[in-house]
């Protein structure tokens, strides 16, 4: 039982943790979406690298 004029308010423990946590995942995304996109352009960058020194179909057949 509660005083008279006292009133208890109910909460939810995930909504004290929203504005932790959200800002948490957008973090953790970005860096996420930061590294693959990084990955990938350096696969990229090696492949563009490496194809000077790749015979090409067109050479292979030249030497046949």
């Amino acid at each position: 039982m509660t005083p008279a004029g006292e009133q208890l308010l109910a909460h939810h423990v995930a909504l004290l943790a929203i504005p932790a946590i959200v800002p948490a995942v957008i973090v953790v995304g970005a860096v996420l979406y930061i590294a693959r996109k990084d990955r990938r352009e350096e696969r990229e960058e090696r492949e563009l690298m490496a194809r000077p020194f790749d015979p090409t179909e067109h050479e292979l057949k030249e030497n046949e």
